[in-house]
């Protein structure tokens, strides 16, 4: 049986609503990027859709491609500003696929010539950023937009 994680309230949905601080890159019609917590490698970004979707069985081809294509701008920003030579973009939908938050996200993680290309990341081996230095990575992203 496919299951989303429980979650009684949606951090995403706070960083969206301003509830919580977040170090937004972009802010769309549709979709939104922020810098992720846990920096697997620097400049690490989430995307989400700005309504509350819990999985890829929940977008419309619109929002696919809305998601996309921010994918790809924000792509091109990691590069120029930080020196990206590589990029991983995933996702996890259901519980047993890793997903721990229930609002679809896509991560996006440049990588670098010392990056461990074959390392899989797992959020609880990543203290969390301070939102300080989150918004200051935001900014150079944005500038490289």
């Amino acid at each position: 049986m496919f299951q989303i994680p429980p979650n009684h309230r949606c951090p995403f949905c706070d960083y969206l609503a301003g509830a919580t601080p977040c170090a937004f890159v972009t802010r769309e019609r549709s979709v939104s990027a922020f810098m992720n917590r846990a920096q697997y490698e620097k400049g690490a970004a989430l995307l989400v859709p700005n309504a509350h979707l819990e999985s890829i069985l929940g977008l419309d081809r619109e929002l696919m491609g809305d998601l996309l294509a921010e994918a790809q701008r924000i792509a091109h920003a990691m590069i120029r500003a930080f020196g990206a030579v590589g990029l991983n973009l995933f996702q996890n939908n259901g519980v047993r696929a890793g997903q721990t938050i229930a609002h679809y996200h896509l991560h996006l993680v440049p990588r670098y010539p010392d990056s461990e290309s074959t390392r899989i990341f797992r959020e609880e081996d990543y203290p969390h950023t301070p939102l300080a230095l989150l918004q200051e990575r935001a900014a150079i992203l944005r500038d490289a937009l």
